[in-house]
This record gives structure tokens, sequence and C-alpha cells, in this order.
């Protein structure tokens, strides 16, 4: 096999579970480690795949049926983490049209209208688009990015936890960049594989799911970026916020004697205790065509 980004070769990295993937398995905050499937890392550009997912119509029914009852047990901190994104966002680009790709709730949608944006979202996930269309009252499209029309042109567009999630990452920011006004912004969020933190926690890192196509070292992203003609202003890591209970559950998942232990812990602390923090695994890069 060879890398898809780079045309490297790939060799094994972890070996997965075998488990099929599934539409329940794909939501958000599904974070249970080792569900994944053989993921494979490529020897020149760093890129991990995982190939056993499927590809095309078949990968975006999963996405469709998809549907998360928890994800909004954390709005208040999303919406803390969406505000940070859009500050990063606001320093290049203030106004103007902004397009959310697998917008989900449609929460960084909500806390740009509020900005003076004019907001437009996708999202496959039947039950996540109806939330934002119905309750938030937001333009969205139940369709892929390849789908829209070639015009009119975006001044922001934002893939937040998304890249990772296609089939083919190189052509969606491809088709972002042609979609961007002359001076708009292409704003991504993504796992870094060659993090300290994904090095350090192996085959149990978070970013290792069954849902995850590719994921993509910063420096590769950052090439892929400029080879389609756009220049990165910041690099930045990504500060989530959570209450801390969320964080604690995240921790426990992993198990052993100290996942007993924050289990233990978890029962005592306050529900509505927040934490904004960073892991240093993920990356905020903001791009200007």
């Amino acid at each position: 096999m060879t890398c898809q980004i780079c045309s490297g070769p790939l060799v094994l990295l972890h070996k997965g579970s075998g488990e099929e993937a599934n539409a329940e398995s794909f939501s958000p905050t599904n974070h249970r480690p080792g569900q994944y499937g053989d993921l494979y890392q490529c020897e020149r550009c760093g890129t991990v795949a995982q190939p056993s997912l499927p590809r095309g119509d078949a990968l975006l029914e999963l996405y469709r049926h998809m549907r998360d009852d928890h994800y909004l047990d954390e709005e208040q901190g999303r919406r803390a983490t969406a505000r940070r994104l859009l500050d990063a966002i606001g320093r290049l680009a203030p106004t103007g049209r902004l397009l959310d790709v697998g917008c989900g709730h449609g929460l960084l949608l909500d806390e740009a209208r509020k900005r003076g944006y004019q907001p437009e979202g996708l999202e496959l996930s039947e039950q996540a688009a109806a939330h934002a269309e119905e309750a938030l009252k937001l333009p969205v499209r139940r369709q892929t990015l390849a789908g829209l029309p070639a015009e009119p042109a975006y001044n922001v567009i934002v893939l937040a936890d998304v890249l990772e999630h296609l089939d083919d990452p190189a052509a969606a920011i491809e088709d972002c960049a042609r979609r961007l006004e002359p001076g708009g912004v292409l704003t991504i969020v993504t796992p870094d594989p060659a993090s300290r933190t994904a090095r350090t926690a192996g085959p149990n890192w978070w970013g290792y799911l069954p849902a995850h196509t590719f994921l993509l070292p910063r420096s590769t992203l950052k090439q892929l970026l400029e080879e389609r003609g756009l220049d990165v202003e910041t690099d930045v890591p990504l500060v989530r916020q959570f209450t801390l209970r969320y964080w604690m559950a995240g921790l426990a998942e992993r198990g052993g004697a100290v996942g007993n232990a924050v289990t233990l812990l978890r029962k005592a602390v306050p529900a509505r205790a927040r934490l904004s923090l960073s892991l240093g695994d993920e990356r905020v890069i903001v791009a200007r065509r």
C-alpha cells in the first residue's frame, strides 16, 4: 500500500480491534480506545491512515445516520471553544460570508452570527443538522462541500474536526481554496499524530478513532496548504473547554490503575466545574488565499 497524500510507503503502526465501522461508533463523544481498524503510517510524510474504512457514498451514509445524544451536554464549553476559534479567525477576516463544513449542531455558526458573520453550514448528520436548523434557525445544507455550486465565494471556510473524517483531505483543501474570495481564510482544526502527546499515548491516543480516515502531521498539512496557494498565517494549539468531569471521564476510559482512581475522584468533582486546556495535539491553522 502507498500513502494517498504523498505516495510514500505505508507500514503498520497499530493493530486494530477488527470491529466493523458503524454510525454509532462515529459519534463525536465516542472516545473509547482501541476500537479502530488497523492503522498505517506513511514513512515519508507521517500521515496515519485507516484503510479499512468505507469510502465514497458508503462513508457518507454512515455520517447521515450518525447521532450523538450527549454532544450538547457540554454545550457551554463547546461554545467557549468556538469563540476562541473565532477570535483567531477574526484577526484576519472579521466579517463576511462564513461556511462551516461539518457544522454539527451549529454552535460555531451561532457564535459567528452573533459577531456579524453571514453563516452557512454543511452537515450530513440528520440529527445534528435538524438541531442547527430548527433550534438555532441556521441555514444548513445536508450535503458535501463538493456538491456546492462553484459560486458564491466565501470570506471564511472552517474545517473544525472535519479533515480527519474525509476520504480525500487533499481534494477538500483544494476545493476550499477555490471557493475563497481573494484574501479569504481557511481555518483547519485537526489532531496531529506527530505531536508529543500522540507519541506518548501510543495506541490509546484519543485521536485514533473509528471515524478517522486520515490524520495529517502538522508539517504535512501546512505543506498541502502552501502547495494550493494558501499562506499559513496562524498556527497555534487548540484550547478546548469542557467540564472537569468530562476531562476526567476521558482519562478514566484509558483504564488501568490511573483510570480506576480517576473514576472514583470524578464523583467528588462539582458538576459545573470547567477547565480550559490544550493537550498539545491539536492545532488551529489559519491560511489566507
